[in-house]
């Protein structure tokens, strides 16, 4: 009886070990862009000339190159799309492919709630790691899809702007060997880089004309590369807070939030188990 009681205690802490050893622990590698001919501006890392303002925020996963094209002008302002390129370490990714794109759209009623203000570019209360906006179906509704076809020229009204969505950075893994500083307890600094060095290097090619038939074309070159990569434990990243998402709401409710973040960022997600 008494050896019974020692293999079964001994498998106990055997099982006991595998979870520990097996529990799966979430780590965000985070990465730091810097660039010579752009500052960062209350939400957005931002480039400007006299007649265009080109707004970047890179926070997310993956790095995703989202940017805003404001007219400052008085005149409209035509984006030259097959002139435009995002151009990762040398190599040219065309923006204008002549596609078709199909988009189903849900019709009312629907109810949004959003967390964040609307008025301004990007959410600059604070950043999540969940989807922006939850959409909550509220009665019956139905789709409708609508077919678009690409345009190599996008037209920007005079001092109005659009959003541009494309390409992620999206570089691989820095991976140390070091389980210190792969893994870390709070945060380590996986990498530095400067200009020369770093392995990823990147441009926003865009080119813009005052006249429809593309006389005149001016072209910009907004450059980035990362120079810092730094990984974090989950919790040092993490944090739940109670709040109303809505002014009218009778309850609060808890949303997960950024302890860190920025337009000038963003971060790839990795396990202790791969």
């Amino acid at each position: 009886m008494k050896q019974l009681r020692k293999l079964v205690a001994a498998l106990v802490i055997m099982a006991a070990g595998l979870g520990v050893t097996s529990c799966k622990q979430l780590y965000y590698q985070v990465y730091d862009i810097k660039s010579n001919n752009l500052i960062q501006k209350d939400n957005s890392l931002v480039y400007e000339n006299e007649d265009v303002e080109v707004m970047y925020n890179f926070w997310g996963e993956n790095g995703q190159l989202a940017f805003i094209v404001k007219n400052k002008t008085d005149k409209d302002i035509f984006i030259d799309m097959n002139q435009s390129f995002f151009i990762l370490n040398g190599k040219a990714y065309d923006y204008f492919k002549n596609r078709e794109f199909t988009k189903t759209t849900l019709v009312e009623p629907l109810a949004y709630k959003d967390i964040y203000s609307s008025d301004d570019y990007w959410p600059a209360r604070y950043y999540v790691p969940a989807p922006e906006n939850t959409l909550t179906k509220i009665s019956k509704s139905h789709s409708e899809n609508t077919t678009v076809k690409e345009k190599s020229v996008i037209c920007i009204p005079a001092n109005a702007y659009k959003v541009i969505c494309e390409y992620t950075v999206n570089p691989s893994y820095i991976k140390t060997c070091n389980k210190n500083i792969d893994f870390p307890k709070n945060s380590s600094v996986a990498a530095t880089y400067d200009e020369e060095n770093s392995p990823v290097k990147f441009i926003n090619r865009l080119a813009y004309t005052f006249s429809e038939n593309g006389k005149n074309l001016q072209k910009i070159n907004n450059d980035f590369y990362i120079n810092n990569v730094t990984n974090y434990n989950e919790k040092s990243v993490i944090e739940k807070r109670s709040e109303k998402l809505d002014c009218y709401d009778t309850m609060e409710s808890v949303v997960k939030i950024f302890k860190i973040g920025g337009p000038n960022k963003f971060y790839k997600t990795y396990s202790n188990i791969r």
